[in-house]
Parts: structure tokens; sequence; C-alpha cells
């Protein structure tokens, strides 16, 4: 069986560097995924230095508890959504920490893991990928759901939306999506990749780079499944407010509508005098970088400091 590729994190050194660890601070990770960016916190951390991990992904747990097993003692692991992270500091009976870290990308194992239909490759493995999308597989709606289920108008209006594809082709790609499965459900990666052909022109396909035609409706759907947007704004503000004084939030996101509620967010903070700045525009990725992780290429960089 093919290795599953390593995780890469995404601005490791600019994560630290505005995060600025504490030797015996809290922190706390509120996307594990591969754990890159948890075993730099860790390295930065003296003996009573302490860090809680989040992920939905039971999966991405486990791999971390292997990865890291040497910090097992600094380590909280918690299977959960990063909007209950209040609930989940009161827990662990934690009032205040010292830092937090959103990294909003999900990871290159969820990526390449088949059987959750995250990718849009076109490779034959990948074509008989279930259309799953769940980054917390106990959750009940799934992407075969809303492309069965949803009404065609709202189908229209994720893609448009969420998926920011062009008016036109968000509308026919929904209602080629209500037509076909009035007589086959529609199952599959492959599936889905064969009706977004049907209603866009090559020369709209051909002008993106190898595969990328279905990017937009792939996104929107894992948005729309992952409520990845709700999730944000309701917990961006309970970070700031488990911050103590001088505690940072740094967060990396990795298209337009998520930077645009990080941004707004902040700024509406800072006017309020809760927080200060310290990216007054958003820090992106080296090309030395880019080369050498693709995936950094979009992210964008943003961090605050607790008053």
């Amino acid at each position: 069986m093919k290795e599953k590729s390593e995780h890469i994190p995404v601005m490791p050194k600019e994560v630290i560097n505005f995060l600025k660890p504490k030797k015996n601070g809290i922190y706390l990770d509120a996307t594990l995924g591969g754990g890159g960016h948890t075993v730099l916190i860790l390295k930065s951390l003296g003996k009573k230095g302490k860090i809680i991990a989040i992920d939905q992904d039971i999966e991405a747990i486990e791999r971390a508890r292997k990865k890291l097993a040497e910090y097992k003692n600094k380590i909280y692991y918690i299977r959960s959504n990063f909007r209950e992270l209040d609930i989940i500091l009161k827990r662990l009976k934690i009032k205040k920490i010292d830092g937090i870290l959103f990294d909003l990308g999900f990871s290159t194992y969820q990526l390449e893991d088949k059987k959750r239909g995250f990718s849009f490759s076109e490779k034959e493995e990948n074509l008989k990928s279930f259309l799953d999308m769940r980054m917390n597989t106990s959750l009940e709606t799934t992407a075969y759901y809303i492309v069965n289920r949803y009404e065609e108008e709202r189908l229209k209006n994720i893609f448009l939306n969420l998926g920011e594809e062009p008016y036109i082709f968000a509308k026919k790609i929904a209602k080629q999506i209500v037509l076909e499965r009035k007589t086959k459900a529609i199952e599959t990666v492959g599936d889905l990749l064969q009706i977004i052909k049907k209603s866009t022109p090559p020369k709209y396909r051909f002008k993106k780079a190898k595969g990328r035609y279905a990017d937009n409706v792939f996104r929107a759907l894992r948005m729309e499944v992952n409520q990845e947007l709700e999730n944000l704004t309701e917990a961006l503000p309970k970070a700031v407010s488990s911050l103590n004084k001088e505690g940072r939030l740094v967060v990396i996101s990795f298209h337009s509508l998520e930077d645009r509620i990080v941004k707004q967010t902040f700024r509406e903070m800072s006017n309020k005098n809760i927080v200060k700045i310290l990216t007054r525009k958003p820090i992106v990725a080296t090309q030395k970088e880019i080369e050498s992780n693709p995936k950094s290429k979009s992210a964008k960089l943003r961090a605050i400091e607790k008053l």
C-alpha cells in the first residue's frame, strides 16, 4: 500500500514568530491536523508548558498521539470542533491561556484518504470515492446528502456563495445535479465530476490548472458539510475571550471568505481596544516555501495580541 504523503505545516517560522510561545505557557492548537504546528509549539515550551490540541477527526488525533508520543505529558488531546473551545477550557479547569493557533486548511491525510471524498483528483481509485467530505465522521450531513437532497436553488447558492463559482456555471451545475439524480443517485467523486464537465464548456475547464475546474464546487460542498464559516465566526470571539493579557491569536486562512471574517473580526475588536493587530496586512508564504509546499500559495496569516 502506498504511504500517504507527509503533511507539511504552512508558514512554520511565521507562526512561532507571531505566537511567541512562553516557556511555561498554555497554548491551544485549534486545528491539530497533521501535528506539524503542534510539535513546533511544543519544542518552544519548557517543562511546565502545555498545549491543548483540538481536532474533529479521530484519525488525526490517533496519528498525532503516535507522532508526538514523546510529548504525551504536555498535551491534552480533545476531539471536538473549535467552536466549543470555551466549553473545552472549562472542562479542563483552565481559565485563561497564552496563545491560540487556527490553521483553517484541511490536512494532506484527509485529502488523500479515498474514503473521505475530499479530492477531485481524476485518478481511477479516487473517482470511486464516496461523496462524504465530513471532517468529523460522526456528523450526519455528507456531501452525498447535499447533492441528492438539497433543492436546486439552494445548491446554486452554495456553489455561488461558498465556492465563488461564476453564476452561470453555478446555476447550470445545480440544474444538472437535480436532473441526473432523478434517475440515479449521485454517489461518487466520479459521478459529480461528470456532472461538472457536462455543465461547463471546455474553454472554461481548460483555462484552469489541470483538474482545478472542480475546485469551486468541491470547496463549496466541503464548507457546507462542515459549516466552516459559521464555526469560525462563532469561535474567534471565544478565542480572544480566553486569552491572558498579551496572549496571542494567530489564524491562517486559505481563501477570501475565511480571510474576510478574520480581518473584520480583528478590526472590530481593535476598534473596541480589546486587541492590538500585529499584522496590518496579511503575511503570505515566501516564494521558496511555495515551491516546496504549493499548498502555502493561497495561505494568509493574521495575528492579534490581547490588550
